[in-house]
């Protein structure tokens, strides 16, 4: 509910503004009233008000006066001047001061209604702009002021992380795009990526549901046929100024636990693996490196084949993977010349581990890595492969309603996913998946351009997206307006 404060020096117009709030606005809570405008700002400067309706003519400070303090001071509160005088340059002064709107008396109760209906729709935005900053701000870590946190429910919250497939990309930050919540949504997500959902859910949305239940319900949901979910639930409540360490706990537990392929509902306290007695991991270790520091070429990929069943069967964590393996081309760059310059190879295991669902996937995009950096091991012959990346390219914008995965597109084409993973960089400076969740949002667009009355769940599913939600937080990311938003505007552009 929105805060509101009511100034005027005439007690009869004091109450009948203030009744009219009380008996027919309910989105509206009256917190405070003054009669002059020095006495409204010590209100303000307490009870933090999101509107502020004050008179023109006051004792002590008049309204334009209290209208210009409140906009130096606290610009995110609206202001509407009520007045009896109808000359222009009170108007005037009005706007310059920075009031949102401007009312004469005397004033009936459908004028109030169609001024408030105008705010609350601006309000709603600020209020939704205002929590994603600072979502954003405490899953990063940063320090958020009471003001900020003003934004949100009073209360206690819970937290749920749930991540599809693999950990966010090291070194795509320019191409991947934060998440946020719908506005209307009740729960507030933020995502690294379109991958990931930290759910921070107020305690008052659990009175009917319990929290387990909610966070199995929310993991079920999110479990699809050709990928993988991690999903950590923190197990206490707290307040939302500690967020920030609740998302470090939380992303934390991520690093460890993410095992490639594995469904997983866990808790925070769910102890990490500890794989230090694995005898068979040691063992094929030493043999690994033994190949690579004395250059026996030919023994390198069952070698690495070998180690990968190790990790599979025990299930090694993604991060233990993805630092042994960086490992292994550190060693082969410093024992010889490759085909591959360092950053490429570095965007190429972000893209392996990132984009595939199972074991064997990664095993295989690791195996084209290492083929590509000692070519005489195995080349792969492609006469055109500009020609080539065009079909690709055309095949995706033909088969977007359909599950498309990186490992489909190259038994698609017969290639490895590491030439694939290269040729989306190398073409479009991005990634398979960022490259895939842009065609498939230009093409929503596309839909909604044609007919701007299409439902969106039907947009959704014809783009390749089975949760309507999912694709809205994605749809806005991207364009920075919701479907529903967007298809508003066409339908606007049209009329006109």
């Amino acid at each position: 509910m929105y805060k509101v404060i009511v100034v005027d020096d005439e007690p009869a117009a004091l109450n009948y503004v203030c009744l009219v709030l009380e008996k027919k606005y309910p989105g509206f809570t009256l917190v405070g009233r003054a009669g002059n405008g020095l006495e409204a700002l010590e209100q303000i400067t307490k009870l933090q008000p999101d509107i502020l309706i004050t008179d023109v003519q006051m004792p002590k400070m008049n309204g334009i006066e209290l209208v210009s303090k409140v906009k130096e001071h606290y610009p995110d509160i609206l202001s509407l001047i009520v007045s009896g005088y109808s000359e222009f340059e009170y108007a005037k002064q009005a706007l310059a001061s920075g009031v949102c709107d401007y009312l004469l008396k005397p004033l009936a109760p459908s004028d109030i209604q169609q001024v408030l209906e105008r705010l609350e729709k601006r309000l709603d935005r600020l209020y939704y702009e205002k929590r994603n900053e600072a979502l954003q701000a405490l899953c990063h870590g940063e320090d958020v002021t009471e003001s900020q946190l003003r934004y949100f429910p009073a209360g206690n919250y819970y937290a749920f992380l749930c991540r599809r497939n693999g950990l966010p990309m090291r070194f795509s930050h320019k191409t991947s795009r934060e998440l946020f919540p719908n506005p209307e949504e009740k729960i507030y997500i933020f995502g690294r990526d379109g991958l990931e959902g930290l759910h921070v859910i107020p305690e008052s949305l659990l009175a009917v549901q319990n929290y387990s239940k909610l966070t199995k319900q929310l993991y079920n949901k999110s479990l699809q046929k050709k990928s993988y979910v991690t999903a950590i639930t923190y197990s206490e409540s707290f307040k939302l100024k500690d967020l920030n360490q609740v998302a470090k706990k939380l992303y934390h537990k991520l690093d460890e636990t993410i095992v490639i392929g594995k469904n997983q509902l866990i808790n925070e306290k769910t102890p990490g693996f500890n794989h230090q007695n694995d005898k068979s991991e040691k063992e094929a270790l030493k043999e690994m490196e033994y190949v690579l520091r004395y250059q026996e070429l030919e023994k390198i990929l069952p070698k690495l084949e070998k180690l990968f069943e190790i990790w599979e069967k025990q299930n090694y964590s993604q991060l233990y993977i993805e630092a042994r393996v960086t490992y292994f081309f550190q060693l082969i760059m410093h024992s010889r010349k490759t085909a591959l310059e360092v950053t490429e190879i570095e965007f190429l295991i972000d893209d392996a581990f990132y984009s595939v669902s199972k074991m064997e996937e990664v095993k295989d995009s690791i195996l084209g890595i290492v083929k590509m950096c000692i070519p005489t091991l195995e080349k792969e012959n492609i006469d055109d492969k500009e020609k080539l990346f065009h079909s690709i390219q055309t095949y995706l914008n033909e088969h977007l309603e359909q599950e498309i995965t990186l490992n489909g597109i190259c038994q698609e084409f017969g290639l490895s996913q590491t030439t694939l993973s290269r040729m989306f960089r190398k073409y479009e400076n991005t990634s398979f998946h960022n490259y895939l969740t842009k065609i498939r949002i230009h093409k929503a667009q596309t839909f909604m351009q044609k007919d701007s009355k299409i439902y969106i769940k039907d947009i959704a599913q014809r783009v390749g997206y089975y949760d309507q939600f999912y694709f809205s937080r994605l749809f806005r990311s991207m364009t920075g307006m919701s479907p529903k938003e967007y298809a508003d505007k066409i339908r606007e552009e049209k009329n006109t």
